[in-house]
């Protein structure tokens, strides 16, 4: 399907070419034939709204890019982040934990994203698991790993801290 389609407008052969590409994984966006520039271009927008501070309407963006294309870790991170300081920290904790998996446990950031959301609910334990696991994972050559490994490091410094005063 190389043009974008109006899933209210399918014949019966679009309908389904998009549920055999559903069925078969493909994120919808991609199997309803939204080209990738578009989705590009929402991530943009959402990231503008997000970085702008207006969390509210860069949550709604993110929450569509996660439906569009369920296997961006970016998409996850942006809706997590929006979650958390829009104070759903449940919701935040839901898409943090989405994104390390479609990020296949590569990247220790969600992990120390949903450990700090864990800390504010006051649940020290899961927060501790989370900040553990986000040192393992990741690659520790690499900068951004690196800073994260760190942050979690002096989280569970803190913590240990805490339970020793």
């Amino acid at each position: 399907m190389s043009e974008e389609m109006n899933t209210a407008e399918m014949n019966k052969e679009e309908l389904d070419a998009f549920l055999k590409g559903v069925f078969a994984g493909l994120p919808l966006g991609e199997a309803a034939g939204v080209k990738p520039e578009t989705i590009e271009a929402g991530y943009g927008l959402a990231f503008s709204l997000y970085n702008s501070g207006n969390f509210k309407d860069a949550e709604t963006m993110f929450q569509a890019l996660c439906l569009y294309n369920h296997q961006d870790e970016r998409f996850w991170m942006g809706l997590g982040g929006c979650r958390q300081v829009n104070g759903d920290l449940d919701g935040a904790i839901d898409a943090y934990g989405m994104a390390t998996f479609t990020g296949n446990l590569a990247n220790p950031g969600p992990s120390v994203h949903a450990g700090l959301c864990y800390l504010k609910k006051g649940d020290k334990e899961n927060a501790r698991a989370l900040f553990d696991a986000a040192i393992e994972l990741g690659d520790s050559k690499s900068k951004d790993h690196q800073a994260y490994h760190e942050r979690a490091r002096a989280m569970l410094d803190l913590l240990k801290k805490e339970v020793s005063l």
